[in-house]
């Protein structure tokens, strides 16, 4: 192992400081404190509320608040000039039948532009599916059009391309709602308990981060949607304890192995719903993430996956009569194939290609195919990770996309030439720029910042140059506090490894004396935590109760290409702790860090490798604090878990190699278990198979238990600051000197 270098980044004011008496300044400031990180807007950009792009992509919108009457409006600005009018007045919109302003939660535009859709009430289901009452708002007409009056409510909800129809998800089948004449259409009524239509059951919401489970073609004219059956997926049960008599909530939710839901695709005409059925191939154990119109209304693309997921087909299906073909197919010989925002897939308008992202060259790049799946070129390539598209210009000449070309740490705004290739970075300063692009791609929303400069937020035009600033940090709103700056280093593991690493050194930073360290820590696969950004919140609030804060892009984290990501598959947590151990190791030689008080934390993922590391960590960290952790990859869902570890009675010694479980009796250090009792993610019965493990192998711990809590653990902000209270107190108690 060998330390490569640290980046130390200091103002100059900061360094005249220290030269002249600094001590006695800093004697006058005080600490960030918990409440700071969630209650002090002086340290965030100010928000433009409710924003959203107007489909003409020169105008944007957002919400105001009458502080008078309390009612919401939508104003509209040119997003060149900042000229802003009143749009929608909600305080003179009223529903049929009610003498009451218009109340609403949310507001979306729909494609066409002439549309908005109102969200009246909502609630949750799972993670990212809501379901409530919803009202469209004809922009040409001026004025309301609510919904049916279904019990229980609606979802998935979305006006048609041509603005003739509404269309939405009831009891699980389709229905559509003449927007003239309101006259309401069921489409399909085959849903049963366990068989839905236009929507999903829990796993593919939480793993495939979809909830919207229909599309309208391109003329309005059909409908595609999934069927998904659930039937067969076994039944977890969770226990809801606030009720006299304990109350038993069922999820279907396949485990590693089990069977999963089966999928099928229909496509519906509006007029004679008659529904015909695309050919997905005689396999059922497979999984269709995704569905997409072409620019034919004849033709659907069909992403269908096998059950590995590390071969991805796109499907061209014939809507009329259900044949399909293949007409691309990306498979990985050394891991997985994600679906998410970096397998994007764009068809370009009056022509007979598309866009699309892949990994097939050991890095995330876009390519041109045509139809039949013949690659024309490679639009950009180079040892960096396109990491979203962010947009394409009407006339499809013209990409713009983020990536890390200049460092996996910063993420920057770029356009290539789809023809040429030629690229041109448009975002000038260092750092993190997380960049909305308009949707014809005149305009973005740029908000970023570095390790030097909080948060802003400004407009710019299509060629990267400013238009305004809409939003920034003041930088004396951190006058009157300590304030840490972050560090960013890499470190070579003793198997040649870089690490890309993040410091940050208490506050009043002595180093004559010695300090102890916090590793906060995700480590998920696909994931990555160390940037060219500022400081958070949360980190300065570890920071300031005396620690030295570490994060690290552990093998398996993204933005470094393939090899680099996959070097994790079918080892989950091997690798990980063993690179957090390297990284501690490093961090004992300097002679400021106490290596008996290393203390690690995480969530989820984090809470997972947190503690594992006490277990495969070789009495490294003193101390650890896992909230919510997956403890067993046998025990989480099938598409998660056997996307990087196959199934279990694929690769067993994997799942056995990862299991904080299996290695229960090799716990050495102060370990702080806690868990949501309701936690339909991760499953509270992880916590429970491990603690009876580590009290048949004679093992002290702590553990806390949040009996209504879900994967956030805590609910109301009182609960959720005595939580991290409680979790940064047991640190202290066995981290810092009495």
């Amino acid at each position: 192992m060998k330390f490569k270098g640290t980046q130390l980044i200091f103002a100059a004011a900061v360094a005249a400081l220290l030269l002249t008496g600094f001590g006695a300044v800093q004697a006058q400031k005080k600490p960030v404190t918990l409440r700071d990180v969630f209650g002090n807007r002086d340290f965030f950009a100010p928000r433009i509320s409710g924003f959203a792009w107007m489909p003409d992509g020169e105008h944007y919108t957002y919400l105001k608040r009458d502080d008078e009457s309390g009612a919401r409006s939508i104003w509209k600005v040119d997003a060149e000039s900042g000229d802003e009018e009143l749009l929608v007045n909600a305080a003179t919109l009223q529903l049929p039948g009610s003498d009451e302003a218009l109340a609403f939660q949310d507001y979306t535009w729909e494609e066409n532009g002439d549309f908005i859709l109102f969200t009246l009430s909502e609630r949750r289901i799972w993670r990212r599916s809501r379901i409530g009452t919803y009202a469209v708002y004809d922009m040409n007409a001026q004025k309301i059009i609510p919904l049916p009056e279904h019990e229980g409510g609606v979802m998935n909800v979305k006006v048609s391309p041509d603005g003739a129809w509404v269309g939405y998800v009831f009891n699980d089948n389709i229905y559509i709602m003449n927007l003239e004449s309101r006259e309401e259409i069921q489409l399909t009524d085959d849903a049963q308990e366990h068989v839905y239509n236009g929507r999903f059951g829990w796993v593919y919401e939480e793993e495939f981060s979809i909830v919207d489970g229909w599309r309208w073609s391109p003329d309005s004219r059909r409908i595609a949607f999934w069927q998904e059956d659930e039937r067969q997926v076994p039944e977890f049960v969770l226990t809801n304890w606030m009720p006299l008599y304990q109350e038993l909530v069922h999820i279907r939710y396949p485990k590693p192995g089990e069977k999963n839901p089966i999928e099928k695709i229909a496509v519906i005409d509006i007029d004679t719903k008659e529904r015909v059925w695309m050919d997905l191939g005689d396999e059922t154990d497979i999984y269709i993430p995704r569905i997409r119109w072409t620019r034919d209304p004849e033709r659907l693309c069909i992403y269908r996956m096998n059950r590995l997921q590390n071969q991805l087909e796109l499907l061209f299906a014939d809507v009329s009569t259900g044949e399909t073909r293949v007409v691309l197919n990306e498979q990985s010989a050394t891991g997985w194939i994600s679906v998410d925002d970096q397998s994007w897939l764009h068809f370009l308008e009056d022509s007979d290609r598309f866009i699309w992202l892949s990994e097939r060259d050991g890095w995330n790049h876009a390519y041109l195919f045509d139809y039949d799946g013949t690659q024309i070129r490679q639009i950009t390539s180079g040892e960096w990770e396109v990491l979203e598209v962010k947009g394409i210009t009407p006339d499809g000449e013209t990409l713009y996309y983020t990536s890390t070309e200049v460092a996996p740490t910063q993420e920057h705004l770029y356009r290539v030439d789809v023809e040429s290739g030629d690229r041109e970075r448009l975002t000038e300063e260092d750092g993190w720029h997380s960049v909305d692009v308009s949707p014809t791609c005149a305009f973005y929303l740029d908000s970023w910042s570095s390790l030097s400069r909080p948060a802003q937020r400004r407009f710019c035009d299509a060629d990267g140059d400013e238009l305004r600033v809409v939003g920034e940090v003041d930088m004396s709103a951190f006058d009157d506090y300590y304030w840490s700056e972050k560090e960013l280093f890499t470190v070579t593991t003793e198997d040649g490894w870089e690490l890309d690493c993040s410091m940050m050194k208490p506050a009043n930073f002595d180093p004559s004396k010695k300090y102890p360290v916090f590793f906060s820590v995700y480590g998920g696969p696909g994931t990555s935590a160390v940037t060219s950004s500022w400081p958070s919140t949360m980190n300065q609030w570890y920071a300031s109760e005396g620690f030295v804060v570490i994060q690290v892009d552990n093998r398996g984290s993204s933005r470094r290409g393939t090899a680099f990501k996959h070097a994790v598959y079918k080892q989950l947590g091997k690798w990980e702790v063993h690179d957090y151990v390297q990284v501690a190791k490093y961090l004992s030689t300097l002679p400021w860090v106490d290596a008996d008080r290393i203390g690690i934390w995480g969530w989820s993922y984090g809470g997972y490798m947190a503690a594992l590391s006490l277990l495969l960590g070789d009495g490294t960290f003193n101390t650890g604090v896992a909230i919510a952790p997956l403890l067993d990859w046998r025990l989480y869902d099938t598409i998660y878990a056997e996307r990087y570890m196959q199934r279990p009675e694929d690769n067993p010694d994997g799942y056995d190699v990862g299991s904080c479980i299996v290695h229960a009796d090799k716990l050495q250090g102060n370990l702080l278990l806690i868990h949501g009792g309701m936690d339909d993610n991760v499953h509270v019965q992880n916590t429970m198979q491990f603690i009876h493990q580590l009290e048949e192998a004679g093992k002290q711990f702590d553990m806390r238990i949040y009996p209504n809590g879900d994967h956030g653990v805590a609910g109301g902000m009182r609960s959720r600051l005595g939580l991290f209270e409680y979790y940064m107190s047991y640190m202290k108690e066995h981290l810092q000197d009495s």
